[in-house]
């Protein structure tokens, strides 16, 4: 017995890895784990197929239970991180963690558990080279129990009763708002509040037990096997004949409208030897005279059928559960029915709830989008709507009731029309949802930029940019297939181009402006031929077209700032972006006459002895090539090289003119790093030739630099 033990649980586990491995249907994932508050579940063991479809499943005990999750990567992949794609399904409670390489954890809150569909863990996985998306299918699983607490109640035939329904999972109950035919009578499931309650409707008298079949959202284990169906409610009563007759009508709903109070419609209610031809019976909601009229009823001719054709006019409402409909002839109730008079199908509120987002009154849909849509007004329970051009997701699952109804919609990619007119069966309800065309700002990686070292994304130009040759222009072109996709649409871009151009020391030159610019996404988009594309021009602009000043003509260390801003009125959900780049026209080197007064100079004369002599106040000028540092902004070096002519001692005004000399030289400089000062102190070094000596000599010493 303990060897075939053995073999079975071997071979549950091969099925249920197999199973696993058509879930994942690639080599990605090894395994997936979840804690929830009654156990732990893992991919490799509790993989299951339910509907012809495999899923993870686990069990629940709370509508919201918080679970941890485990996902272990394959080790015969590259995976460099795996993130969770957010899901109105769950909150994510912790980030996504990467556990010292061995697995990646993180922690979620489920959402209304019972009633979500296509539940699912969305998986983005970055590989070396690109990503892919891998979907976890999930089952929710629960035991759900059901009573009826009929507290001995009799039953009257043709009327309705109301008991309560006990349920550890009251969510999970399906609800059954329309009337199911049962064994000798009728029943309905409904929810007020989070209370669920059955409607009986019984047709026989005697002892009689009513099958009642429930099923459940989400399925449960029976001897292995999931099930939606919940064991059968077969409760027994006692049923007696009402004291009046109850005549059944061939229709229970009736919607009041002018039609129905006017000209009426034809109905079959069950004969009677006691119900006259050509009589005008008034229906009331009390057997008492004097109570409210709901409706009227001529009866016109007997049926083959033992049925009675009769002209039924409404004028009140009335629902089945408000008790019986009394029918009368000169204030004395005859007989009984019960039928509904409702308003007309109407929808007074439209709403929709996006991945994420909180229930907002709204009818704007977009291209390529899956909402929940809720439908708020009266008789909803009653309606059948249709969205053409939509697909409608929401299966059998649909949650109506008397005043509202949800509905899960996806938009398709390719949608022409742009409104969208909400059916009730085949009639027109007046009321639509409204195409529009996604304005969401794009990263800047469609606009490029060209000042002549090549075009440049400009979402990847960061911090100034220093060209050092001159720049004949700068030329904004856009990539419009870049805007796009078939995962996420922004449509239409529109933006501010603010152009400044500023000198050296940042004096505005020029200021320009270049209002509602806009870029349609090209060819490559999946709404290309329904963008309206009169406002747009995708061709290039020359900056020099705008501006006074050309750009070839500025000056050394100019700025031109190209400032770009998403128009914020085109944007109402926000997101509009900014961005602002400098193009500085760069230098070098610098040439310029210096006229300096050395004082001090150590001057030593190769025709001479000794290390020199200390001069008086003299006079040089000369030409210097000044350097900028690289990859500063109008930053120079501390030194200069230059020649020119040196005047020795030249404000010597003593008799003796033998100190007093001109030489030709060749000077080196230090300099302050300060250089906007027009008077500086400089230390001077190099050598030259005397011509009154008429000897070389070298020199070095300091000196103040006067600078034009």
């Amino acid at each position: 017995m303990r060897t075939k033990k053995i073999f079975f649980q071997i071979i549950a586990l091969l099925v249920s890895s197999t199973l696993f491995a058509q879930v994942q249907n690639t080599n990605y994932i090894d395994n997936v784990t979840i804690q929830t508050p009654v156990s732990g579940f893992s991919a490799t063991k509790d993989t299951v197929t339910f509907q012809n479809k495999n899923y993870l499943f686990f069990k629940y005990l709370n509508e919201d239970d918080i679970c941890d999750v485990k996902v272990y990567p394959s080790n015969k992949q590259k995976i460099k991180d795996i993130s969770l794609v957010e899901s109105a399904d769950f909150k994510l409670l912790d980030s996504v963690v990467n556990y010292n390489n061995q697995y990646y954890t993180f922690k979620v809150q489920f959402q209304h558990l019972s009633t979500r569909n296509f539940l699912r863990f969305r998986l983005n996985i970055d590989l070396d080279n690109s990503s892919v998306i891998q979907d976890i299918p999930l089952l929710p699983v629960t035991s759900t129990t059901l009573e009826m607490n009929t507290k001995g109640e009799e039953l009257t035939v043709g009327e309705e009763k109301v008991f309560e329904l006990t349920s550890n999972h009251p969510e999970n109950i399906k609800q059954v708002p329309d009337w199911q035919t049962s064994q000798d009578g009728e029943y309905r499931i409904t929810e007020n509040n989070g209370q669920l309650y059955i409607h009986l409707l019984v047709n026989v008298t005697g002892s009689n037990a009513i099958p009642i079949h429930i099923q459940t959202y989400k399925p449960f284990f029976v001897n292995g096997v999931l099930s939606c169906d919940l064991p059968v409610l077969n409760p027994v009563f006692n049923v007696k004949k009402a004291g009046l007759t109850f005549l059944q009508t061939d229709k229970t709903d009736f919607i009041l409208d002018d039609k129905l109070k006017n000209e009426g419609i034809e109905i079959q209610i069950d004969n009677s030897r006691n119900l006259q031809l050509n009589n005008t019976y008034l229906v009331e909601g009390k057997e008492t005279a004097g109570s409210p009229l709901i409706a009227e009823i001529f009866t016109k001719e007997k049926l083959s059928s033992n049925k009675v054709l009769c002209i039924l006019r409404a004028y009140n409402y009335h629902k089945k559960s408000d008790g019986y409909l009394y029918i009368k002839d000169n204030d004395v109730a005859k007989f009984i029915s019960n039928f509904n008079v409702i308003p007309k199908v109407t929808i007074e509120h439209i709403k929709i709830m996006r991945n994420g987002k909180d229930w907002k009154e709204d009818s704007t849909i977009y291209p390529g989008e899956t909402f929940n849509l809720r439908l708020e007004g009266q008789s909803l329970d009653k309606s059948r709507f249709r969205f053409n051009e939509l697909l409608n997701l929401s299966s059998d699952s649909v949650l109506r009731t008397e005043n509202s109804v949800e509905y899960r919609l996806k938009v398709p990619l390719d949608i022409s029309k742009k409104t969208i007119d909400i059916y009730n069966y085949t009639e027109n309800t007046g009321k639509s949802l409204t195409l529009k065309e996604y304005q969401r700002p794009h990263p800047f990686n469609y606009i490029k930029i060209n000042y002549g070292n090549g075009s440049k994304t400009l979402s990847e130009i960061h911090g100034p940019v220093l060209y050092d040759k001159t720049i004949k222009d700068i030329v904004v072109s856009f990539q419009p297939n870049v805007i796009d996709s078939i995962n996420k649409l922004y449509g239409k871009q529109f933006f501010t181009l603010e152009i400044k151009v500023l000198g050296k020391k940042d004096e505005i030159i020029d200021d320009q402006t270049i209002e509602d610019i806009c870029v349609s996404p090209d060819e490559k988009s999946p709404r290309y031929q329904f963008y309206d594309k009169s406002d747009c021009k995708n061709s290039e602009i020359s900056i020099n077209s705008k501006i006074t000043n050309t750009t070839y003509s500025l000056k050394d260390w100019s700025k031109i700032k190209l400032t770009f801003k998403n128009t914020t009125d085109k944007y109402p959900q926000g997101g509009a972006q900014e961005k602002t780049i400098e193009i500085i026209v760069q230098k070098h080197v610098d040439f310029d006459i210096d006229v300096s007064f050395p004082t001090g100079l150590l001057i030593k004369k190769m025709n001479t002895s000794g290390l020199g002599d200390f001069g008086g106040v003299s006079m040089a000028v000369i030409g210097q090539y000044s350097f900028y540092k690289k990859d500063k902004i109008n930053s120079l070096e501390p030194f200069k090289i230059g020649a020119g002519f040196l005047a020795l001692n030249a404000f010597d005004f003593s008799n003796d003119k033998s100190s007093r000399d001109l030489g030709a030289v060749v000077l080196g400089t230090l300099n302050p790093v300060n250089t906007d000062r027009k008077l500086s102190f400089s230390i001077y070094f190099g050598g030259g030739y005397l011509f009154s000596a008429k000897t070389a000599f070298w020199l070095i010493g300091p000196g103040i630099t006067v600078q034009f």
